[in-house]
């Protein structure tokens, strides 16, 4: 068994292939559906947390796996990661164990990647200017992630810590070579935004950004707000925008956007695409989309595995990680 970490993980991030590859992994998904059963949830009352199991097995591919992923919120004030697991890579042929990867980082990639590929199919290839709201490991990668799709103008990065963005923004100026700035109020990161993404914690109904905040050919990539009832983008506006999801199912099970906007009726189910049907459209992004977009991103075992398996495939062409036998005996 393969044991990669964090550290071995983003040494084996490409992301325009790992990109391409969840685009051509969706496209299969139209013809050959993965096998993913509901995810089973055990909430934590005490610690108010709670862990995720996540089984997938893709046809097409023939790769199985499981993630297990536990989040817990209080762990910033101990001064560790609030999202903890692990994905399990297994061998369909044998049942063994190919490899275990670290699943908070295989999380960050994995949905930045999702975000990239939908603001890839939607967004024009021109300088756009990117907003982020948020500052932590997600925010961190999902600037990489538009970084690698888009020429980006104005990077400005807005969080409740201001010390948080001042370090993020540094960090990430210096790593990509843009001009990545911190600035103190929200309204001021989404000023002239062509993209925003919201990574945050948000667990309010009432909700961070409205419509008149934005201009109106955005580009929304929502990944925060982790409960039914959590709002990062008002609900009322996704009447007035093309909306995505990664899955549809999960998305109205999950999102707080789309099970309020769909309860609000300002949409219906049959107004809300998947991410396949992009992919198999293969819209231009030369021609510019009408009015707002968003993607809301719940997550899906299928797509941790598309990227384990990738992760794993370069792990293994540049001998990186550590091997573990001790199963085996």
């Amino acid at each position: 068994m393969l044991l990669l970490n964090r550290e071995d993980i983003e040494r084996c991030v490409e992301l325009p292939k790992l990109i391409r590859a969840l685009e051509a992994a969706h496209r299969d998904f139209a013809f050959s559906a993965p096998v993913v059963p509901q995810r089973s949830i055990i909430t934590h009352e005490r610690q108010k947390a709670f862990s995720l199991f996540m089984p997938a097995f893709l046809p097409a591919s023939q790769t199985l796996g499981i993630k297990v992923s536990s989040f817990h919120p209080g762990n910033a004030m101990r001064g560790l990661s609030a999202v903890n697991g692990a994905v399990l890579l297994i061998d369909i042929e044998s049942g063994r164990l190919l490899a275990m990867l670290d699943s908070a980082a295989l999380t960050a990639i994995r949905t930045s990647a999702m975000s990239a590929l939908a603001t890839d199919k939607l967004c024009p290839r021109v300088r756009l200017n990117l907003a982020m709201i948020g500052a932590g490991a997600q925010a961190a990668a999902h600037i990489k992630a538009m970084a690698a799709i888009r020429e980006l103008g104005q990077v400005r990065i807005f969080s409740r810590c201001l010390a948080r963005s001042v370090a993020l923004a540094e960090r990430l100026s210096i790593e990509l070579s843009l001009p990545v700035e911190a600035v103190k109020q929200m309204e001021e990161a989404l000023t002239d935004a062509d993209i925003v993404c919201t990574t945050t914690s948000h667990d309010s109904p009432l909700p961070l950004i409205g419509a008149h905040q934005l201009k109106p050919d955005a580009h929304i990539n929502a990944i925060g707000g982790s409960t039914l009832q959590a709002c990062e983008i008002d609900p009322r506006l996704l009447g007035n925008a093309q909306v995505h999801v990664d899955h549809l199912e999960a998305a109205c099970r999950e999102s707080g956007e789309i099970a309020q906007a769909l309860a609000l009726s300002v949409m219906g189910v049959e107004d809300i695409r998947e991410i396949s049907a992009l992919v198999i459209e293969q819209p231009s992004s030369a021609t510019q989309k009408q009015g707002l977009s968003y993607f809301r991103s719940v997550g899906h075992a299928s797509q941790d595995m598309v990227v384990a398996a990738c992760l794993y495939n370069v792990a293994i062409a540049r001998n990186i990680g550590k091997h573990c036998d001790y199963l085996s005996g």
